[in-house]
């Protein structure tokens, strides 16, 4: 099963664990580096459309981050590629977390600018004082076996809700990623073409939550209907959307972030266990004839 990724969700250790133990119990403020990478969302190359040549090397971060400093790195290319915050914090998750909300307004702010598009790919965060390092940085998945590759498209029935879950599963951002996998929830149980996919059979499993990282979810979810899970995910979609119809303008801080990943997670997994179910049971169906005509 491919397991659908965000990157807020995720922060890898790369110290040894005695730095780690020792950065986690140090409660008193001191120096962290948090560093992003920048990538563009057209090329999927991991660089701004922003020239860095001539540009001042460390600033300032401003009002919010008053004794922040704020840096800009280039490639090869000499194209704007990470963006280093020198702060001060009482955790590794208090540092990410304060400059995370400072280079998202701030790549806002360039976006707004130029025109050009440009996303946070992953980040770094350093504690100079117990040399203790986390990473976040997007999941490279081992290639899978060419079983597939003979198999023929998609029936033009069911074709525009898989591209709904295409949707979904190829979002750069949960939002989109929760509005397409929903899409697909509150279609199962009504739209033709997914009228095998055992809409009131279907269940959360436990590989699901572990897969979308919601298993440490407050809420009881394992076990639960499709029709339960699509009222628990409604108020997360549904603030997304605003009154008239349209996308409403949330900016969540990386918390809220972490939240809405999991939920669209789950949303994406669901969809996919339901479209697999219906691809199942049309293969079974089509293979019937052939059984009976042998026996």
């Amino acid at each position: 099963m491919w397991i659908p990724y965000d990157i807020r969700a995720s922060l890898k250790a790369e110290s040894p664990p005695d730095a780690v133990r020792q950065s986690l119990a140090d409660a008193d403020q001191r120096e962290f580096l948090v560093g992003f990478f920048l990538r563009n969302p057209v090329t999927q190359i991991w660089e701004a459309d922003i020239s860095v040549d001539g540009a001042p090397t460390e600033l300032s971060a401003g009002p919010d981050l008053p004794d922040a400093r704020v840096s800009f790195h280039g490639n090869e290319a000499g194209k704007l590629s990470e963006v280093i915050y020198r702060l001060q914090a009482a955790s590794h998750e208090q540092a990410l977390g304060q400059a995370h909300g400072d280079v998202q307004r701030r790549l806002l702010r360039w976006m707004a600018e130029i025109g050009r598009g440009m996303a946070i790919a992953g980040w770094r965060i350093a504690d100079p004082r117990h040399g203790a390092r986390w990473r976040c940085t997007p999941f490279r998945p081992s290639a899978m076996r060419a079983d597939h590759i003979p198999l023929g498209p998609v029936a033009a029935d069911l074709a525009p809700v898989v591209e709904l879950f295409q949707r979904a599963r190829n979002a750069p951002d949960a939002a989109s990623r929760l509005m397409a996998a929903f899409a697909v929830l509150d279609l199962a149980a009504t739209h033709p073409a997914l009228s095998r996919a055992d809409a009131a059979g279907f269940r959360v499993t436990q590989d699901m939550l572990i897969h979308s990282g919601a298993l440490a979810s407050p809420e009881p979810l394992q076990g639960m209907e499709l029709g339960a899970l699509i009222a628990h995910l409604r108020p997360h979609h549904d603030r997304l959307v605003g009154p008239r119809g349209v996308l409403a303008p949330v900016l969540d801080d990386l918390a809220g972030q972490r939240r809405l990943a999991l939920m669209a997670n789950l949303a994406d997994l669901a969809a996919h266990r339901l479209i697999l179910a219906e691809l199942r049971a049309r293969r079974e169906a089509a293979r019937a004839p052939q059984g009976a005509a042998g026996a």
